[in-house]
């Protein structure tokens, strides 16, 4: 994509999209958030998204690294995180990468169904003696 010579709207790199674009649970992580505006918990995700809560922590923190959510601590009680979009442009375009990614894919499997099937032809090979 010529795009990504261009990409320099955020501190998020075109690698890190990429490499995120390839993930299903943090995608639909960095969607639902896309979608929703507002913070949740981990706990309001996970069950938002029918994902295990372990899954939910961990991608959470990782897209945290990343540099897409961040955290933001609860006026009331200090120890319940939640976690927003910090870059609506990087989300954004992991999000076009991932659509694009699955795309690509489901034309490929498409195309492996539609293919005849080529066997290897065995020859009998006579023995010598």
């Amino acid at each position: 994509m010529s795009e990504d010579k261009e990409w320099k709207e955020s501190d998020v790199t075109i690698a890190t999209l990429r490499s995120t674009a390839k993930r299903e649970s943090c995608m639909k992580i960095l969607t639902y958030l896309n979608n929703n505006s507002g913070s949740f918990t981990i706990s309001e995700i996970s069950d938002a998204l029918d994902l295990d809560w372990g899954t939910t922590k961990w991608n959470c923190l990782k897209l945290t690294e990343a540099g897409f959510i961040e955290p933001e601590e609860d006026k009331m009680d200090g120890r319940t995180k939640y976690f927003k979009i910090s870059d609506k442009k990087a989300v954004e375009k992991a999000i076009e990468y991932y659509e694009d990614r699955q795309r690509k894919l489901k034309k490929q499997e498409e195309e492996e169904r539609t293919k005849p099937k080529v066997e290897p032809v065995k020859s009998e090979v006579e023995e010598v003696e």
